[in-house]
């Protein structure tokens, strides 16, 4: 354990100065408070992101706006028609097809770069009140964006990775396949959090569980 030591100057009756030895301010201990900040700030951070991506799928990706003027623009409209239409199609009778090769896969990806972008508006409120919190935010994002683009890849387009085995990967597989079967439900993908928090999850019925079966994925 590294630390300083204070020293404390007593003035003597005579005049002369003695160094008596104060407390000790440890370094471990600044570590260990600010590695309690660090955890505290990332599941936070996690839960807030999960939010995050719930509302979006939810509400750009599956429902068009009821203003005419936002209903209307190219760019809002390509969001809702690649995703509730084209991708909604595709997968919906069958769960996954053949791989495809790398940079072909922009329609089930999600781009790192857009993601630290649009990170920065968040982390600009959250350094009106912690400055590890913004810090944070975006790290987290680029690792949302990371597992999102490795699971849900491999849910669609499997390529045997030795976590599709995983249980874990498994229950995320059969939420998002319930998605593909109720568009209105299951819209988180990496951490269902905000389903649960929204009381959007569906349940699976014993037609499911046997589709889910055929899958590889119950």
């Amino acid at each position: 354990m590294i630390c300083y030591t204070l020293w404390l100057s007593t003035p003597r009756p005579d005049g002369s100065i003695c160094l008596t030895h104060g407390p000790l301010v440890t370094i471990r201990g600044l570590l260990m408070s600010l590695a309690v900040q660090i955890v505290a700030w990332f599941f936070g951070l996690v839960v807030l992101m999960s939010l995050i991506e719930h509302q979006v799928h939810c509400r750009l990706m599956h429902k068009m706006p009821r203003l005419a003027f936002w209903r209307n623009l190219p760019a809002r409209r390509r969001i809702f028609t690649s995703h509730a239409v084209e991708h909604h199609t595709q997968y919906r009778q069958s769960f996954h097809d053949e791989p495809v090769p790398h940079g072909e896969d922009r329609g089930i990806r999600l781009n790192l770069w857009e993601g630290l972008l649009e990170a920065l508006p968040v982390s600009a409120i959250l350094a009106c009140f912690s400055t590890t919190g913004a810090i944070m935010f975006p790290l987290v994002v680029l690792l949302h964006h990371t597992l999102w683009n490795l699971i849900h890849l491999e849910m669609h387009k499997p390529s045997n990775k030795p976590f599709a085995q995983w249980a874990a990967f498994k229950h995320v597989a059969r939420h998002h396949f319930l998605h593909h079967r109720y568009p209105d439900k299951n819209f988180n993908v990496a951490l269902p959090v905000g389903d649960y928090i929204f009381g959007t999850v569906a349940r699976p019925t014993a037609a499911d569980w046997q589709a889910m079966r055929a899958e590889g994925i119950a």
